[in-house]
């Protein structure tokens, strides 16, 4: 027992004394003068982001934007996530450092010998020295990590760093903690160097306004088709030090410049405060002075204040009082009256410099010798023509709250700022082609900006940091009532296999579009056109997806078969467990699934020839179902149809015959006559299982086994689609709808569909020669313009949450368009 006891003592000491190493992560490499970092978590999700956005798109020239396309270690590696990040080297240049999981592929030579690597030694580690065409990187092996960079000196500090211990900041690693896993990208900048960052962009143009703005930052970057967001935190460790810590301990408050920005403003900046004295106090740590020996003149003025901005117009800047009692901000100005202009006085300012002198650095140099008072909002500019653009369109009407664009941008973004930034996209685009490269000008000059009127930053102080939110997004027409609108358009890298198919989002409640490839990639895309992902599978799909909750926990997941294996993935492009199932003998016809009762036992059959296997969800064999083979071959997929209480399972064979079973596979109607199917599904129309025969003629069988034809005129190799009270056909260029007849121009169609959404049928046909999808209700009106561009069949479904309805089509041979029918 003493033994015992004396090696439990031991035990626990050794253990309080063992100092366990932490396993070194991607955060441990990063260069401790890197400005700059981006943080992968999906590399083929954030390429998918960058290739599909229509401004990235429409720009793609822009060496800014085509940079990390040509990065020779992001198209070479293989590992999902990483850190690509960005050190200065020299003036105004930037060297990049990646860090991931090692990919041995990355040092190896590529079996067409497209790539040479010499081997360098360095303080007892190899550096590899990639060459692939004309790109040059250096990597080297750490741990279990890869290290590559544009630098040898880059690679040889990492080395250095790792054997001197040196740990990362405490700013980054919050930065680094708190930015998300789940988006595909996010954006951390060393907020101490945004002006080093800005310069070396923008040699151009030093902006010290800039200088020292907060600690770390961390955003994640959202790129939606037709629209850029950033979500994050700025870190502040010594805040009061920094601009966005002059904030500290003040409470943000409702930003109204926007009220009185004209719109063809190059923008405004907004700051607000509920505590100047607070705020004065901040602003004296920030420009290191003692408190007392910031003038009070304007205490009381500035007390009575919740937002202080500045207006910047083409030739001229204006500063902005956002006051809660105007009568008393008048009296504390103390102006003389100096004119009117449109019946609104117009006041001389004494102390023209006061401003500037006492907001820095938020108010740059400034002159105020003028002011208006307009409800709650007091003007000052250098001249009396300033003031009078401002009241002008104050009074036409002509300002940005009035814009759809403005509104639809800052509905994104919260109602009270510390600080609200907004700048037309004009007037950033001529001030970055203005302070770029020479050599880069001529790109930004050119870069097309139509539909992107303004762009938006926002930041919220609260304790030790602060909210940050951006927006930059495309201005969409929405369209009149009755008009068709095309709201997004995603490229993939192959040709389209199969035509786009609407599924459930049981995230949204809405739905996305599921594509397959000609390399048997398969896509599923948001109602935005964003590709959440793509996963590879070892054939054509058969048929459509059909959607099952194998669970039944409201989650839906995507079943399909390829010629030899039936999948079942879920909402994120994951295999459900115990699939996929591979079968032996192939799969001649798309899985059938039935749900007879509605209440998620699904039944899923699988066709191999003149055999047919009835399955559950979970992929066993259901032994009740008796009905094993046919005679010959399955022409078509098995069909449920339910007429009254009953069930019945349609099985057509190229023989003639038509099988009629129960749900136990029991023959329920027994056809006696041989039928010369065409390629037409079986429909439930008038009670009755309907389609056409080879030549064309109508043919009905009831559920006593009682055969009807009808020759309605059509032509052979016609098509048939019905519900149990629309029967619509098409036959040359002929199309039907309800007995209606309407002739459509000669072309190449594809067969019609029938959907039924909330009580109303649509028919939709493609004349995929033409490429134009037209759309028709119940009585054969053509809905208002229509026909649109597309090249398939359609799929049409309501997508995102406002009543109207969208539809996925293919366009062009690689692109999935979504339209909006409003």
């Amino acid at each position: 027992m003493k033994k015992i006891v004396v090696i439990l003592i031991s035990t626990i000491v050794l253990a309080c004394n063992t100092t366990t190493e932490k396993p070194n992560t991607l955060i441990d490499y990063i260069p401790k003068d890197a400005q700059i970092i981006l943080k992968i978590n999906d590399l083929e999700q954030t390429r998918n982001m960058l290739r599909d956005n229509d401004f990235l798109k429409t720009n793609s020239e822009i060496d800014f934007f085509t940079y990390f396309k040509k990065l020779p270690i992001l198209d070479q590696i293989n590992q999902s996530k990483g850190l690509l990040c960005f050190s200065p080297i020299g003036k105004n240049d930037f060297e990049y450092t990646y860090i991931s999981k090692f990919d041995s592929s990355i040092i190896n030579k590529d079996s067409l010998n497209q790539k040479t690597i010499e081997n360098i030694s360095y303080s007892n580690k190899t550096i590899h020295k990639v060459v692939s065409g004309d790109d040059t990187f250096y990597a080297t092996k750490q741990d279990s990590l890869l290290i590559a960079s544009s630098s040898q000196i880059l690679i040889e500090n990492a080395i250095r760093q790792q054997e001197n211990k040196i740990a990362v900041s405490e700013d980054l690693m919050k930065a680094y903690d708190v930015s998300a896993t789940k988006n595909p990208i996010s954006v951390l900048l060393n907020g101490k160097q945004l002006k080093a960052i800005h310069n070396s962009i923008l040699p151009n143009k030093n902006l010290s306004e800039l200088s020292n703005f907060s600690g770390w930052i961390s955003v994640d970057a959202k790129l939606d088709q037709n629209a850029m967001y950033i979500d994050g935190i700025a870190i502040e460790k010594d805040s009061l030090s920094t601009t966005i810590g002059i904030f500290d301990n003040t409470i943000a408050q409702e930003n109204k410049i926007a009220k009185i920005t004209p719109i063809t403003a190059d923008g405004f900046i907004s700051f607000t405060y509920d505590d100047f004295y607070t705020l004065k106090k901040n602003l004296a740590l920030a420009q290191d002075r003692e408190i007392e020996n910031i003038p009070d003149d304007l205490d009381e003025l500035l007390s009575g204040v919740s937002e202080i901005g500045m207006i910047f117009m083409e030739n001229e800047k204006m500063l902005t009082l956002t006051s809660l009692v105007p009568e008393n901000t008048l009296e504390h100005l103390a102006g003389s009256a100096s004119g009117s202009y449109r019946n609104i006085d117009i006041f001389s300012y004494e102390e023209a410099t006061t401003f500037s002198g006492l907001l820095k650095p938020l108010i740059p140099e400034f002159e105020a010798k003028f002011y208006f008072v307009y409800e709650d909002h007091i003007v000052l500019s250098p001249s009396k023509n300033g003031l009078q653009t401002i009241i002008a369109n104050i009074l036409n009407k002509t300002v940005l709250p009035e814009q759809a664009y403005y509104s639809n941008t800052i509905e994104k973004l919260s109602d009270e700022s510390s600080i609200l930034m907004v700048g037309s996209i004009k007037h950033l685009k001529g001030y970055i082609a203005g302070n770029v490269e020479e050599s880069k000008q001529k790109q930004w000059i050119e870069a097309k900006t139509k539909g992107y009127p303004i762009a938006a930053l926002q930041v919220i102080k609260e304790n030790n940091f602060a909210h940050i939110h951006g927006v930059f997004q495309k201005n969409i027409n929405k369209g009149s009532a009755t008009s068709v609108t095309q709201t997004a358009s995603t490229s993939l890298e192959n040709k389209i296999l199969n035509r786009p198919i609407l599924l459930q989002n049981h995230r949204t409640k809405g739905m996305d579009v599921a594509v397959q490839d000609v390399d048997n990639n398969l896509y599923l895309i948001s109602d935005k056109g964003t590709i959440f992902w793509k996963k590879q599978i070892n054939g054509d799909i058969m048929g459509d997806i059909q959607q099952i909750d194998i669970y039944k926990n409201g989650r839906h997941q995507l079943l399909f078969n390829t010629e030899t294996t039936l999948y079942l993935v879920d909402r994120d492009g994951k295999d459900v467990t115990s699939y996929p199932k591979k079968f032996e003998k192939s799969i001649t016809q798309p899985l059938s699934l039935f749900d007879y009762d509605k209440n998620k036992r699904y039944r899923v059959l699988i066709t191999q020839g003149n055999e047919v296997t009835m399955l559950d969800a979970e992929g066993k064999i259901v032994t009740g179902f008796g009905f094993k083979r046919t005679e010959t071959n399955l022409i078509m997929s098995p069909k449920h149809i339910r007429i009254g209480s009953k069930d019945y399972i349609l099985i057509a064979e190229e023989s003639g015959k038509l099988n009629i079973l129960d749900r136990l596979g029991r023959t329920r109607v027994d056809v006696k006559q041989h039928i010369d199917f065409s390629t037409n599904q079986w429909e439930q129309y008038q009670n009755k299982f309907t389609s056409l025969t080879k030549d064309g003629k109508l043919i009905q069988v009831q559920s006593d086994g009682t055969v009807s034809l009808v020759d309605k005129e059509l032509n052979k190799n016609s098509s048939l689609v019905a519900t149990n009270k629309t029967l619509v056909t098409f036959s040359e260029n002929k199309l039907s709808i309800k007995e209606k007849n309407l002739e459509l121009d000669f072309g190449v169609y594809t067969k019609p569909q029938i959907f039924y959404i909330n009580n109303k049928i649509y028919v939709a046909i493609t004349d995929v020669q033409s490429k134009k999808v037209y759309l028709y209700d119940s009585n054969a009106e053509l809905f208002p313009n229509f026909p649109v561009y597309g090249n398939s069949v359609i799929s049409l479904g309501n997508m995102d949450k406002d009543p109207n309805l969208e539809f996925a089509v293919q366009g062009e041979e690689n692109s999935v368009l979504i339209y909006q029918i409003n």
